[in-house]
């Protein structure tokens, strides 16, 4: 069992918290893991902090020549791992003390699943707990672990968009890197998205809900940047599209209100960006939804949710249902 599972660790800066999170894969309850430290060009400090975990014989380190970005980073590091199993964990979040032990419980018993997909708790930048909407979110269509079919995962994806929230967490079977392909690394919000949508279409999926780290929500998380530049928007569009149109997914009779459901937050985004993309950038990012999914369908699905909107503003809950 010692040769089971890989942690890797994507590092790029951050060294208050990547000591946080190296402390807790030291912390394991379990200490039979792999750790690959991938490198994607930090700076000295960090780069300091790293060197210092050479002693382990557990511990790779690779530094990669240029910044490869996160996916790009993910996918060099496949090569890199001699375990069936990777577990991801982003450099500013922690694995709970029983993360091993448990992931390796549930390898065992998954029944030929080659993804595992585990509930996390929530952290701000000062590790105090907040609202669990990931949780929220399981509770919909997993309040218990159970192992979910790839069509029934499908429709998971779309109805309630990127479900894992966080790539943090996630156990896969390496050999799910060869027969659909790896991240896309072109890519630097939807990506995990958008690979579960081809992983779910080739295995079943283990979706576990005892919680295995806790994951940190702050100003200088890639996420936030991505957002603020509008950087998601097309990404998101481009996998809504793609879930419209999957040959599995034809039948299903809510796919386009589902994807309206989701669309409808970057309508409301783009409107909001007025003063920055001005008429012209705004009717041209319209444009785009319009193409990707349809824009009387998503303001329809605006209209609709606009009571719940207001609702949620008022009450302080950042989780709004999905229809």
């Amino acid at each position: 069992m010692t040769d089971l599972i890989t942690i890797i660790l994507p590092v790029y800066g951050r060294p208050k918290l990547l000591r946080h999170a190296l402390d807790s894969i030291y912390a394991q309850h379990d200490p039979g893991w792999s750790l690959l430290i991938a490198d994607d060009g930090s700076d000295s400090q960090t780069s300091a902090i790293i060197d210092q975990q050479k002693y382990d014989t557990r511990v790779s380190v690779v530094r990669r020549p240029r910044n490869l970005g996160l996916f790009g980073n993910l996918n060099a590091s496949l090569a890199e791992i001699r375990t069936p199993w990777q577990l991801i964990l982003c450099s500013d979040d922690i694995l709970l003390p029983t993360a091993i032990s448990s992931l390796k419980t549930s390898i065992l018993t998954c029944e030929g699943s080659r993804l595992i997909l585990s509930s996390y708790c929530s952290i701000d930048v000062q590790g105090r707990r907040r609202r669990d909407i990931n949780g929220q979110f399981y509770d919909c269509f997993a309040p218990e672990t159970r192992t979910i079919t790839g069509l029934e995962m499908l429709e998971h994806l779309l109805h309630y968009g990127s479900v894992n929230g966080n790539i943090t967490g996630l156990l896969i079977n390496n050999t799910l890197f060869s027969d659909v392909g790896l991240w896309r690394s072109d890519w630097r919000q939807a990506s995990d998205w958008e690979w579960l949508v081809r992983a779910c279409s080739a295995t079943t999926v283990l979706v576990r809900r005892e919680p295995i780290a806790e994951v940190r929500v702050h100003d200088g998380q890639l996420s936030e940047s991505n957002r603020t530049l509008h950087l998601e928007t097309l990404e998101v569009l481009q996998v809504l599209e793609m879930l419209l149109n999957h040959p599995k997914l034809q039948k299903c009779p809510k796919r386009v209100e589902w994807a309206a459901y989701h669309a409808q937050f970057i309508f409301w985004n783009i409107l909001k960006s007025l003063p920055t993309l001005g008429p012209t950038g705004v009717v041209s990012m319209l444009y785009i939804l319009n193409n990707h999914v349809g824009l009387l369908p998503t303001i329809k699905a605006f209209i609709v949710l606009l009571p719940r909107r207001i609702k949620v503003r008022f009450t302080n809950n950042a989780f709004l249902p999905p229809i």
